[in-house]
């Protein structure tokens, strides 16, 4: 007698993925300590209200951060001084963010400025001039 129901393959469950070392070095980059303090002075600097100018946004929420601390420090509440911090905060880590992928575009800079590396991949012109089929 058949089978009522037709037989199925068994379900195959995938494998979780496991980044490989060099995939978790690239990725511990990014929060590396070492780019965070190196880029933090520069991200103080950036403060100064004739840089700021130049990122309407951020400008606006320095503008802001400065009005609600005066705030807090003529009507001190908690409210206030948390909104303060909330918004000092915010203005800080966006400069630090932008120190920091300005630091990592320079590296980057300066390893390009170095020639050709072992993974560069020739041109089919280079490869033609050797009599090569390009890849």
């Amino acid at each position: 007698m058949p089978p009522l129901a037709p037989e199925k393959d068994p379900v195959t469950v995938p494998k979780p993925h496991v980044p490989t070392a060099r995939q978790h070095r690239a990725a511990s980059g990014l929060f590396d300590p070492k780019h965070l303090v190196a880029a933090f002075p520069e991200a103080l600097r950036k403060l100064h209200p004739r840089v700021m100018v130049k990122n309407p946004v951020m400008f606006v929420v320095e503008v802001g951060s400065a009005l609600t601390t005066l705030s807090a420090l003529l009507s001190p509440s908690v409210f206030a001084w948390l909104i303060s911090a909330w918004l000092w905060l915010t203005v800080v880590f966006a400069n630090l963010a932008e120190a920091v992928a300005e630091g990592r575009g320079q590296g980057a800079g300066r390893f390009a400025a170095q020639g050709p590396h072992r993974h560069h991949r020739p041109s089919a012109g280079a490869l033609a001039g050797r009599g090569a089929e390009p890849p």
